[in-house]
């Protein structure tokens, strides 16, 4: 594994020098993207804003994404095939002056509604009041930025509000459009290795910004605290129901990681960061990391922290290009976050809780606690287009059209990882540590008329390496399994 991780950075820092060597040797410039020369300084980017988009007056513009795909696979369960509603992400970039600037986005993730009903019907006999929740399942709407910056220069802008940690290259870069494969990563998303899985937001403030480096570089950087990403619960429901048997409600409280609170509570616990040089604009090699406390108040005196490290770059020589992520997560101690979760529960007395009132059962559990996760992925793309496709049915009529073949190898490792700690009916149980551990291969093609909008079709295989069970999809006990995926993915 070590020797694997090697490789794979070795590999991203050495295509990145190349450029540089080769100018310094030749005494002119590597072989350049099709698309721009990398004599030209890199341009000034603002990490985590959507390029393009459509102008409203002088100073808004507008934009966003929208995704879906198509899954099948050979798992006997679960097994998710079917088509699946990713997401839709509106943005809006406001600059009133070039010096100031205002970022909003907006997302509704496997959404497509949500209603709510509420009556009070009155009687001779007394009054019923009712309410309805209705949606569909794993769907969610959620800010994942909303801030202001403030620029004193090139070297130095301010921003505050709720902003991406960039951790990693990904977190920064997610959007569906930007990609040619049709799923996210097992390390920003599967799995996850990031502390929360992509797109991770969080609210605080920072600086950030760029300067230039020898002839044709630009070192850039960003360092923000923030409230921090913390053990969080959330209160389950679930009727149950046997042949002749009474039905049961079951009601949990789950506590797991999850971005940082938005209402003040608990303080500014972390700090974020990331450190970038691109030597030309054909290439960039950044390290990053995030600090901070996870154990929220109520468990105290433990106070465990994440620590997490991530190196990342990207390298293009020509149309072809390589660009990999390697992330490192540690939680600390988390045999102390156990005795704490169980503690808080328990109270001094330490015996369990009896089971609920007739009808109803309670549980209290602590889910999906690693004290360490690592792992990395590496893409290779080469997007091209042969002349004499250009007036065929996929060219005729657009002005660049891209076919890309794409080839993505990645493996997460997560150590001693507890499924769940339950406290139920009076017994308190810990599930088995075992270290899972995953790889997943993906060979994709993707077409792209204009370069806001992807056509995608891949084949991806997984195989555990190690454990008893799967990283993705959580809890499947196969060893392997092979999944045909296809999506599209639109930007404006």
């Amino acid at each position: 594994m070590r020797r694997l991780i090697s490789f794979v950075l070795v590999t991203l820092v050495y295509g990145m020098a190349v450029p540089v060597l080769a100018q310094s040797a030749a005494g002119g410039s590597a072989d350049p993207p099709s698309e721009q020369p990398t004599t030209a300084r890199p341009a000034p980017q603002t990490p985590g804003v959507r390029p393009g988009g459509y102008n409203l007056g002088d100073v808004v513009r507008v934009g966003g994404y929208g995704s879906m795909r198509f899954e099948t696979n050979n798992l006997e369960s679960p097994k998710p095939a079917g088509f699946d509603f990713r997401r839709f992400v509106l943005t809006t970039d406001a600059t009133p002056h070039e010096r100031v600037q205002a970022y909003v986005e907006i997302e509704f993730e496997r959404l497509a509604e949500i209603e709510i009903e509420r009556s009070v019907e009155r009687s001779t006999g007394g009054a019923k009041f009712k309410e309805e929740l209705e949606g569909g399942n794993g769907g969610e709407i959620s800010i994942e930025q909303m801030w202001g910056q403030f620029k004193f220069g090139n070297p130095l802008s301010v921003r505050i509000g709720q902003i991406l940690p960039p951790v990693g290259r990904f977190n920064m870069t997610h959007d569906d459009d930007r990609w040619d494969i049709p799923r996210r990563s097992l390390v920003d998303r599967g799995a996850p290795v990031l502390p929360v899985h992509a797109a991770w937001t969080e609210l605080g403030a920072g600086i950030l910004g760029a300067a230039d480096i020898g002839a044709t570089g630009r070192l850039t950087y960003q360092a923000y605290v923030v409230n921090g990403a913390q053990l969080d619960f959330s209160v389950e429901k679930a009727l149950e129901s046997e042949n002749g048997e009474p039905g049961v409600l079951k009601l949990a409280s789950e506590f797991s990681l999850t971005r940082g609170p938005v209402n003040g509570e608990g303080g500014t616990r972390a700090g974020t960061w990331r450190v970038g040089y691109s030597p030309t604009l054909s290439s960039e090699i950044a390290i990053s990391g995030y600090h901070g406390r996870y154990t929220p108040d109520f468990m105290a005196p433990v106070s465990e922290r994440i620590n997490a490290i991530g190196i990342d770059g990207i390298f293009r020589r020509g149309a072809f290009a390589l660009e990999g992520e390697y992330i490192h997560s540690d939680f600390g101690n988390t045999d102390r976050v156990v005795s704490a979760f169980v503690d808080s529960v328990t109270g001094s007395t330490g015996a369990a809780p009896l089971p609920g009132a007739v009808g109803t059962e309670t549980e209290f559990a602590l889910k999906d606690l690693t004290p360490m996760r690592q792992g990395f992925w590496i893409e290779a793309r080469y997007p091209l287009w042969p002349a004499a496709w250009q007036n065929g049915p996929l060219g005729k009529g657009f002005e660049n059209p891209r076919l890309t073949p794409v080839v993505r190898y990645e493996r997460v490792t997560l150590k001693d990882a507890i499924d769940e700690v339950a406290i139920e009916g009076g017994e308190i149980e810990h599930g088995d540590r075992q270290t899972l551990r995953q790889e997943r291969t993906t060979v994709g093609l993707s077409y792209r008329p204009i370069p806001s909008v992807v056509f995608s079709v891949a084949v991806e295989h997984n195989r555990r390496l190690e454990g008893g069970i799967l990283v993705f999809p959580r809890g499947t006990g196969a060893a392997s399994y092979t999944s045909l995926i296809t999506g599209v993915a639109i930007g404006f």
